[in-house]
């Protein structure tokens, strides 16, 4: 069986647009602690997250491509929701970036110290190599 390579590229939006870019092969980059108004951007830490699983039938196909999702850190730090906001065009694919998102934990966003709810957004980058 080939070698099965993913990446994953995380993206955090900030109200100026898209505000970091980093990959899963080195230490996840944090957005800045604040935005100078008091308000905190959530802490994206992929550590509690297990790596998605390739999808047989995917692997198979041999299906690559970049899936982008967006979720909604709840004030507990948790996956309230989820949305492909950019399909890879395969829904298998689609389907394990957001099964992987929905197992994760991390600390959610304040706003003049109070936990809020935050839409956070990342890239999965699926490859076969």
């Amino acid at each position: 069986m080939s070698s099965i390579k993913r990446h994953l590229r995380i993206i955090l939006q900030s109200m100026a647009g898209y505000a970091l870019l980093c990959s899963a092969a080195t230490q996840p980059a944090q957005a800045q602690d604040s935005d100078g108004a008091g308000n905190d951007r959530p802490k994206i830490d992929f550590a509690s997250c297990a790596k998605p699983v390739y999808p047989h039938a995917d692997v198979l196909a041999g299906h690559q491509g970049t899936v982008t999702v967006g979720f909604l850190v709840d004030e507990n730090g948790g996956v309230k929701d989820s949305k492909v906001t950019g399909s890879s065009g395969f829904m298998g694919l689609d389907m394990a970036a957001q099964t992987a998102l929905a197992k994760c934990s991390f600390r959610p966003a304040l706003e003049n110290g109070i936990p809020v709810q935050k839409w956070v957004y990342v890239k999965y980058v699926w490859t076969l190599g």
